[in-house]
C-alpha cells in the first residue's frame, strides 16, 4: 500500500471511523504508516460537540511516532529494524519522546565496534567469486548521499542495510580476443560479509570510442517467488548498454553443444554479458551496481582487444646429424588474405647444446619479422659432433601501436620439434669385485647403439693379461693367447647386446674392454676383480644330542676368517629337514647377516639360532656361511628327536601303621597317602583299605564320603584331586584275636583308571585278660564272585557260606610261591618292528591267592601294542598310571593255576633296556619280579 493512498485513507472522517470501529485495525495502519517514512502522522480529532464522532476537517491530531527521524524503515534503527537489532535500537535509540522532559537527549550507550558484521544479504550466502581485493574505506564509512536528518547522525550504527556497501567484481579484466568471437563476462557484488549478493541491480555500458556491439545479457529467468519479491528483470537497452541482475540460484552455460569442458557454471550471485566486434580495435567495458552505497567500489572496468589473424607453426623434422634446419611460421590477417607485415614471431631452443640460431652468434632466442609473403623464417644451425632431439617455443606476437591504441600483445604459442639422426656406441662392463682363488667367475659387456641410424662395422676386444685362464666365451667370439674378439658387424638403432666370459685367476685381474666402429666411432671399459684365497671355517654344534618332539634345540655357530684379508658381506644360513621349523618364524630356512662390518682375519662370528623337531627321528639342519668372492662353507648337526610320553593320569599310594606290634585289646592308627602323580587332575577316586578278621574298625577319617559296611574293607570316595596334590585317610583299628601277621592293603583308582596300591602289616600278641565275646555274631566275609564275560548273562550269587574262624599258625599256606615267568618271542627286532613276550602267572602254592595285581614300566620310547588273555578275555585289559602299564586286577586264582598273557610293544628307536615285569597278591604282599634283557636294531 502506497503512502499517498493511507493519508488520503485518513482523511475520510467516515472511513477512519468504520476502522476505528474494527479495533486493532488502526494500530495494523499505524506500523504501516511507521514504515513508510514518515515522522508524524495526522489523524481525525474528536468532536467535543458530540454532534459526530470526529471534528470536521481541516481540525486533526498530530501523533508523533518514535524510530521516525527520517531515517525510515529500511536503516539500521528503524521501526523494522528495532525489531530485528534490538540491541542497535538500545545502543542508538534515535528517537525522541513527545514532551521531553529534559532540553537535550542524555547520551546514547556506546555504538558497536565499527566494521562489525551485519549479517547475510537477501537469501543463504554464497562464496564469492575470485576478484581483486576490495578496499575497506567503505566499511564503517556513512552512505554516499546523506538526505534530511541523516546529515545530523553521528554513529556507525546508522549505515545501510547490508549487501549495499560492497566493491563489484568483474572477470575477466583484460582478454585478447579473435575478430568476429564472442566474449563472456561475470560479474557479481561482494558484500561486507564476503559473500555474492544476489538480486542486486547491475548496469553494462560500452564506452563511444570502443568496437563491438552487446550481444546479450543473464536475463536470470526468475521464477513466481522471485517476481513476487520484485527481483529486478534484465534487459539489453541497445549495443553500448544493458541492464542486468545477479542471479537468485545457480545457472550452467552449455555453449548449445554435449562437450562438458567448455561449459560455465554460475553461481547464485553471478550474472553474465557476452561482448563482439566484426573488426581489430579496442573495447572498454564498464559494469555499475547503481544501488550500491560507496562509490569508489560500485563499478569495474575491462579491456578487449579484437585481434584478426591467423598463424600456423613449422611441422616436426628429422634431419641428418649437421644439417642446418629451416623453421617457418605463417602468419595472415583477413582471415589469411593478408600477410601479416610487422608482425613478429619468436623462436627459442629449449635444447641450445644441440643447436643455435644463424646469425644471433651462437644465441639461442631469434625474433624474425613477418615477411610481404605472411612468413618469419628462422635457420637453427647444429653444432658439431652432436645429435638428438631440439624442442623449438614459437611465439606469433602483435607490436603495440597508437593509431589502435592497443600494446605489443602475444596472440599465440606452440612448439615444434628437430631431430638430428646419427649413430652412437655406448659400452658398459661389469663382474664381481672379488672372486675365489682359481674359481671361475663371470664378466660381460653391454654394446648397444643409442642413435637413430645403423652403426657398422663394429668390434670389440677384451685383452686377457698374463696367468688369466680363458674358460668359455661366446659361440662368436674368436679367442687369442692374449685377447678375445666379437666381430659383431651392424647395430640397428636403439639396439644393444650383451657379450661375456668365464675366467678364473690365481691373483687380481684387470681386463680392458675397447669397441670400434665406422665413422669413427668407439667406446671403451675396463672390469677389475680382486682374487681371494679361501678363508672361511665354519664350526657348529648342537645344544643336545636327544631331544623330544617339540623341544627347542639350540645350535650354536662360529664363522672364522682363517686368511688375511678381511671378508665382507658376510652372511649365515640355516635350512631344516621337513621336520625342523625354525622356533622363532616358524620356517624351514632363516638368514642373519654380519651388521657390524666386515670380519676381520682371526676374527671370529658367533650366532645361535633355535629349532624345533616336529617328529621323531634323526633331523638335520644344513648351515651355509657366504662372503663375498665367492667365499662358502657348509655343515650339517643332527639331533635325535623321540617322541614325548604322552600326559597320563598317574598316582601314587602309601600305607603305614602307627606300630607294628599290640596286644589283644589295644588299638592302632593306619594312615594312607593317595597322591596324584600325574599331569592331569583325577575325578571320582575311590580308595579302599582291607583289613584281617582279626581287627575291628573304630573310626576313619570324615573328609570325604565313605562306607563302613562292607566287612573288612572301608571305602573313601574323593570327588577331584588336582595334580600334585596329596589326600590323607586315616582309620583306628582295635585288635581282637590273637594273629602273627594282619594285613592291612591300601588301594585306589580314578575315573581316568589311574591305580595304585600298598600294604602293611601287624602283629597281634594275647592280651593279659581275654577279649570278651561280641555281643553280635561276627561279620561274615565278603562272598567272592566268581569271573563272568562282560556284558555276559548274569551269574547267581553263590550261596552264603558258613563262618570259618580265623586261621590259626597251624593253618598258614604250605611251602611253596607266586611264580611268574617271561619269554621274549621275537629274536632282534628293528625299530617299529613288534616286540612279542608271553606272561605266565603261577600260584605255586596249596592256598588260593586274591588280589593279584601285574605291573611293569615302560622303557622310553617304548608303546603297549596289545594285551591279550585267551581264556578270560577281561583279563586283557590293562591301564597306565604315568610311566606304568598296571594290568586288570586277578581277583583270586587256584592253588596250582596258570594264567598265560601274550603281551606286544614296539620302540621307536634302537636301544637296550630290561623289560622288568612284577606282581604282588594278598598272600605275597611283598611281590614278585621276572626280567627279560631287549635289544632293538636300526
Amino acid at each position: 500500500m502506497h503512502f499517498t493512498a493511507i493519508i488520503d485513507d485518513l482523511r475520510r472522517p467516515q472511513r477512519a471511523a468504520a476502522r476505528l470501529l474494527r479495533g486493532f485495525s488502526l494500530w495494523v495502519v499505524v506500523a504501516l504508516v511507521a514504515c513508510s517514512g514518515c515522522s508524524h502522522l495526522r489523524l481525525p480529532a474528536i468532536d467535543r460537540t458530540g454532534t459526530c464522532l470526529f471534528a470536521p476537517l481541516p481540525t486533526t491530531t498530530q501523533l508523533a511516532l518514535p524510530c521516525m527521524n527520517g531515517e525510515g524503515c529500511l536503516s539500521s534503527c528503524g521501526c523494522l529494524g528495532c525489531l530485528n537489532d534490538l540491541g542497535c535500537c538500545l545502543r542508538c535509540p534515535g528517537f525522541d519522546f513527545p514532551n521531553s522532559a529534559f532540553p537535550e537527549p542524555v547520551e546514547p550507550a556506546p555504538c558497536a565496534e565499527p566494521g562489525a558484521a551485519t549479517g547475510s544479504g537477501f537469501v543463504d550466502n554464497e562464496p564469492c567469486v575470485p576478484g581483486p581485493d576490495c578496499s575497506g574505506d567503505c566499511l564503517v564509512g556513512p552512505p554516499a548521499v546523506l538526505y534530511g536528518s541523516e546529515i545530523y547522525a553521528k554513529h556507525d550504527c546508522k549505515l545501510p542495510s547490508r549487501g549495499k556497501r560492497g566493491c563489484i567484481l568483474l572477470s575477466p579484466q583484460k582478454i585478447v580476443a579473435p575478430v568476429g568471437g564472442e566474449v563472456m563476462f561475470l560479474s557479481g557484488i561482494c558484500g561486507t560479509d564476503g559473500y555474492l549478493q544476489v538480486a542486486e541491480p547491475l548496469e553494462w555500458m560500452l564506452s563511444r570510442d570502443s568496437v563491438g556491439n552487446i550481444i546479450a545479457v543473464d536475463d536470470n529467468a526468475p521464477g513466481l517467488m522471485h517476481q513476487l519479491a520484485s527481483v529486478p528483470l534484465a534487459k539489453k537497452q541497445d549495443g553500448s548498454y544493458a541492464r542486468g541482475v545477479t542471479s537468485t540460484k545457480e545457472m550452467l552455460i552449455t555453449r548449445g553443444n554435449t562437450n562438458p569442458n567448455d561449459d560455465v557454471k554460475l553461481e547464485k550471485g553471478q550474472t553474465w554479458m557476452t561482448l563482439s566486434s566484426p573488426s581489430e580495435g579496442t573495447s572498454h567495458v564498464t559494469v555499475l551496481a547503481p544501488e550500491s552505497d560507496c562509490w569508489d567500489q560500485r563499478k569495474a572496468s575491462a579491456t578487449i582487444y579484437w585481434v584478426d589473424a591467423r598463424w600456423s607453426f613449422p611441422g616436426p623434422q628429422r634431419l641428418t646429424a649437421g644439417v642446418a634446419a629451416e623453421l617457418v611460421t605463417r602468419v595472415t590477417r583477413a582471415e589469411g588474405s593478408l600477410p601479416a607485415r610487422g608482425w613478429k614471431v619468436r623462436y627459442e631452443n629449449m635444447n641450445p647444446e644441440l643447436a643455435t640460431f644463424a646469425g644471433t652468434d651462437g644465441s639461442s632466442v631469434v625474433e624474425v619479422n613477418v615477411d610481404d609473403s605472411g612468413n618469419a623464417l628462422a635457420t637453427l644451425v647444429p653444432i658439431p659432433d652432436t645429435s638428438g632431439n631440439a624442442v623449438i617455443d614459437i611465439r606469433v606476437i602483435r607490436p603495440g601501436g597508437t593509431a589502435d591504441n592497443m600494446p605489443e600483445l602475444t596472440l599465440g604459442r606452440g612448439q615444434s620439434y628437430v631431430t638430428w639422426s646419427s649413430p652412437q656406441l655406448t659400452l658398459r662392463t661389469g663382474g664381481p669385485e672379488i672372486a675365489s682363488y682359481n674359481t671361475p667367475f663371470d664378466v660381460f659387456a653391454n654394446i648397444a647403439n643409442p642413435g637413430d641410424q645403423d652403426a657398422t662395422g663394429i668390434e670389440v676386444r677384451a685383452a686377457i693379461p698374463d696367468g688369466v685362464q680363458v674358460i668359455a666365451t661366446d659361440a662368436f667370439a674368436k679367442t687369442f693367447p692374449n685377447s678375445v674378439v666379437w666381430e659383431i658387424g651392424t647395430i640397428p638403432p636403439q639396439q644393444q647386446l650383451d657379450i661375456g666370459l668365464k675366467l678364473s685367476s690365481g691373483s687380481p685381474v684387470s681386463i680392458d674392454f675397447e669397441a670400434r666402429g665406422d665413422g669413427g666411432l668407439g667406446a671403451n671399459g675396463n672390469i677389475r676383480v680382486d682374487i681371494f684365497r679361501p678363508a672361511l671355517a665354519m664350526r657348529v654344534v648342537p645344544g643336545k644330542e636327544r631331544c623330544e618332539t617339540g623341544e627347542k634345540v639350540p645350535f650354536e655357530i662360529e664363522v672364522e676368517n682363517t686368511g688375511d684379508r678381511p671378508l665382507r658381506d658376510v652372511t649365515l644360513t640355516a635350512s631344516g629337514d621337513q621336520y625342523m621349523m625354525h622356533s622363532e618364524k616358524g620356517t624351514r630356512e632363516v638368514g642373519n647377516d654380519k651388521v657390524d662390518g666386515p670380519l676381520q682375519p682371526g676374527e671370529t662370528w658367533r650366532s645361535t639360532v633355535h629349532f624345533t623337531p616336529t617328529d621323531s627321528g634323526l633331523r638335520c639342519v644344513n648351515f651355509t656361511a657366504n662372503a663375498a668372492g665367492g667365499q662358502q662353507q657348509t655343515q650339517s648337526a643332527c639331533v635325535t628327536v623321540i617322541h614325548p610320553a604322552p600326559p597320563t593320569p598317574a598316582l601314587a599310594v602309601t600305607v603305614s601303621a602307627a606300630r607294628d606290634e599290640l596286644a589283644v585289646g589295644e588299638k592302632v592308627f593306619v594312615r594312607g597317602r593317595v597322591e596324584n602323580t600325574g599331569k592331569l587332575p583325577l575325578q571320582s577316586v575311590r580308595v579302599t583299605m582291607s583289613y584281617d578278621a582279626q581287627l575291628i574298625p573304630e573310626q576313619a577319617t570324615v573328609d570325604f564320603p565313605r562306607n563302613l559296611d562292607t566287612p573288612y574293607l572301608i571305602t573313601w570316595t574323593i570327588p577331584e584331586l588336582p595334580a600334585g596334590e596329596t589326600a590323607v585317610l586315616e582309620a583306628e583299628f582295635a585288635a581282637q584275636q590273637h594273629s602273627v601277621t594282619s594285613q592291612f592293603i591300601f588301594t585306589a583308582e580314578s575315573a581316568e583308571g589311574a591305580r595304585g596300591r600298598a600294604g602293611t602289616s601287624v602283629q597281634i600278641f594275647p592280651g593279659a585278660a581275654p577279649t570278651p565275646p561280641p555281643a553280635l555274631p561276627p561279620t561274615l566275609p565278603p562272598a567272592m564272585t566268581p569271573p563272568a564275560i562282560p556284558g555276559g548273562p548274569g551269574t547267581p550269587p553263590a550261596p552264603q557260606q558258613p563262618y570259618t574262624p580265623p586261621p590259626s599258625p597251624s593253618d598258614q599256606p604250605a611251602p611253596g610261591t607266586l611264580r611268574l615267568d617271561v619269554l621274549q618271542r621275537d629274536i632282534s627286532p628293528r625299530v617299529g618292528d613288534p616286540i612279542g613276550y608271553s606272561i605266565r602267572l603261577t600260584n605255586d602254592t596249596d592256598q588260593i591267592d586274591q588280589a593279584v595285581q601285574i605291573a611293569f614300566d615302560l622303557p622310553a620310547g617304548v608303546t603297549v601294542v596289545r594285551l591279550t588273555q585267551t581264556q578270560s578275555p577281561e583279563l586283557g585289559r590293562f591301564t597306565r598310571g604315568g610311566n606304568t602299564i598296571y594290568f586288570e586286577e586277578i581277583r583270586s586264582i587256584k592253588p596250582r593255576e596258570s594264567i598265560d598273557y601274550e603281551l606286544v610293544l614296539q620302540s621307536n628307536q634302537p636301544q637296550n633296556f630290561n623289560l622288568l615285569i612284577e606282581a604282588v597278591s594278598r598272600n605275597f604282599p611283598a611281590g614278585i619280579a621276572a626280567r627279560q634283557p631287549t635289544e632293538i636294531a636300526p
